[in-house]
């Protein structure tokens, strides 16, 4: 789990319109100060400032982009497709009242289309995007940051389309008709690396950085292209340049504390979290990212505090929910575990990971005659077609053996996968023995566990617990 810590859609590429003095003092004091929210990422704030303009005014054409872009970044937060509808809506009516010539109004058009695309998986919004982008570019009087916007957002379109040969040549011409375009610079970077030429991608980075030196953005996003790289501490030091240039940088903060946390310097990891949140107290994130790693440093009680935080802030996160699940029940509060295990899969079904959890868990609970409906979902399922999860299942229904649960890792093509495989394999092995009164065994298997070395896994923390009770 990573941040990005850069706005890739308006904020990242155009500085909002300086409005000249309007006939209506009131409004335009009032759409300054939405201008204003609106850069400082106040979204909520710059929406209410309009929305009293254009009841006065519903044809103020620079109140309707504001408003457009407002709408559209919380929509993207949200993920909300009813926003983003209103952001398109506003930004319409922008260019109706303002005219085609308006050339910043397209941006928010452009932008909560190819978002829409992204939310609801329908390629044809990004498509008129494209459409959008390759009229408004056949003008001949497009300043070079007006050109350079437009092919950024375009570039953003074909992203969505996963054309991302497209995308690289819309961002290249967009940083040679604007060579301080911060968006262009780091879509290009991040072109290249989901297309996983990784070379050209620590090019690009780099050649932001050179760009932008004074920019803490540029250095953040190279530092998490170097940690998905593995290249922790080239990582960790961008991130000290991105906090050296602006100490206030919440998601820095937390960037270094994932790559700590990934080099096991958990104690620093946490404290980085801790500055984060102090920065940022609204960042649900932030407190699910400290949670886990007091998890990793058995700290319980702080996990729940933490993941209990994070969902007052996010209330419909399925991961959130299940983080908590998984706290609970190594704090042995299995029926707060299950709650919290299956609420998250009624938020998200595709949260399927959880059904051994949640099938131990009523086990340990002595409700083993409430297994029918998680059972009957995997033996529903045809033999060829059943997968891991579905074989833990059925291990901890009785329905496999010890032996052919092993078996089934070893048809694990992948080393990652397999390892991960057996930590999870050797967990319930191990629960399944203590429950049945085999200790020694039990404590055996926890130890095989934790020779996995898979750190990130539920599994590998169960045993780190389990062996701590036992005082081992």
């Amino acid at each position: 789990m990573s941040l990005h810590g850069c706005i890739y859609g308006l904020l990242a590429t155009v500085a909002l319109t300086s409005f000249a003095v309007a006939q209506d003092p009131e409004a335009d004091k009032l759409k300054k100060e939405a201008d204003a929210a609106y850069q400082s990422a106040d979204f909520a704030k710059c929406l209410e400032l309009t929305t009293k303009v254009l009841a006065q005014n519903p044809k103020d054409h620079k109140a309707l982009y504001l408003r457009a872009s407002a709408h559209v970044e919380l929509g993207i937060v949200r993920r909300d497709g009813k926003e983003l509808r209103s952001g398109i809506e506003d930004a319409r009516e922008s260019l109706r009242a303002g005219g085609s010539n308006e050339i910043d109004y397209y941006l928010p058009y452009m932008y909560g289309m190819t978002s829409l695309s992204n939310l609801e998986g329908k390629k044809e919004h990004a498509e008129v995007v494209l459409q959008v982008g390759q009229s408004v570019l056949a003008r001949t009087n497009l300043t070079p940051e007006q050109r350079a916007n437009i092919l950024y957002q375009r570039a953003g379109a074909y992203v969505s389309m996963q054309n991302v040969e497209a995308a690289a040549q819309d961002y290249q011409a967009a940083i040679k008709s604007n060579p301080l375009h911060l968006g262009a610079h780091v879509g290009l970077a991040e072109s290249y690396a989901v297309s996983g030429q990784a070379d050209k991608a620590l090019a690009a980075f780099s050649s932001a950085v050179d760009a932008f030196p004074s920019n803490p953005l540029v250095f953040n996003n190279r530092g998490l292209f170097e940690q998905r790289q593995g290249q922790l501490k080239e990582a960790i030091a961008d991130f000290n340049k991105a906090i050296q240039i602006d100490p206030k940088f919440a998601v820095a903060y937390a960037n270094r504390g994932f790559s700590n946390q990934s080099e096991r310097n958990l104690a620093a990891a946490e404290a980085d979290y801790s500055e984060a949140i102090k920065q940022d107290a609204k960042h649900p994130l932030f407190y699910s990212l400290r949670g886990t790693c007091r998890l990793s440093q058995l700290n319980v009680n702080g996990a729940i505090d933490d993941y209990n935080q994070a969902i007052r802030l996010d209330p419909q996160n399925p991961t959130g929910q299940a983080d908590l699940g998984f706290a609970k029940y190594f704090a042995r509060d299995y029926a707060g575990a299950l709650a919290s295990f299956d609420q998250s899969i009624a938020m998200n079904p595709n949260m399927r990971y959880l059904n051994p959890w949640r099938t131990w868990t009523l086990v340990l609970l002595g409700k083993a005659d409430s297994l029918g409906p998680i059972l009957e979902a995997t033996t529903k399922r045809p033999e060829a077609e059943r997968d891991w999860i579905d074989q833990m299942v059925l291990f901890l229904n009785g329905k496999v053996s010890e032996q052919d649960l092993v078996k089934t890792v070893d048809k694990a093509t992948n080393a990652t996968m397999k390892n991960a495989q057996l930590c999870e394999a050797y967990y319930f092995i191990a629960e399944r023995r203590g429950q049945a009164g085999d200790k020694a065994n039990a404590t055996a298997f926890y130890q095989q566990v934790l020779k996995t070395n898979a750190v990130d896994l539920s599994a590998y923390r169960g045993a780190q617990f389990q062996l701590r009770a036992a005082g081992n």
